[in-house]
């Protein structure tokens, strides 16, 4: 019997490959998830000279430490959503779409907010914002909803 020159799969019931916005998807929460998490570890590592950088700035070291606490707990909780979400949809689950999506588009807003109240943008405050765009249009794709209502 000649070989068949078609393709077929190893396995017959093996779920097939994610599409490229899938793929894309979960690499860009997964990397918003290290970006958040890391700017959260570089801040608690240099505590010490933030505090006294506040300090010398007019608040009291227990301003400064609040104020700390308050600016790294928003990237924490975001971090750790990214990374959960980025681990639901690489298990194909709908949630998980649904948590990046919602993560991204609150992402998006209160970056766009700071850049229009503050009245500059910066490299950093650009970069998450395409990021989060970019993830939002990965997860809206018509590629990425059908994967994840084929399991």
């Amino acid at each position: 019997m000649p070989a068949s020159s078609t393709p077929r799969p190893a396995d017959s019931g093996a779920l097939p490959q994610s599409p490229p916005s899938v793929r894309v998807a979960i690499a860009l929460l997964s990397t918003l998830a290290v970006l958040l998490l890391l700017y959260v570890t570089v801040t608690w590592l240099g505590r010490d000279g933030l505090v006294q950088a506040l300090t010398d700035s007019g608040l009291t070291p227990a301003e400064a430490e609040q104020f700390l606490v308050i600016n790294t707990a928003a990237p924490l909780v975001m971090g750790l959503v990214y990374g959960i979400a980025a681990f639901g949809v690489s298990r194909r689950r709908s949630w998980g779409r649904w948590t990046g999506l919602v993560a991204a588009v609150v992402l998006a807003g209160l970056v766009a907010t700071t850049m229009l109240t503050a009245g500059g943008v910066t490299v950093v405050s650009l970069l998450l914002f395409v990021l989060a765009v970019a993830t939002a249009t990965s997860l809206l794709a018509r590629t990425t909803r059908e994967w994840l209502a084929a399991r």
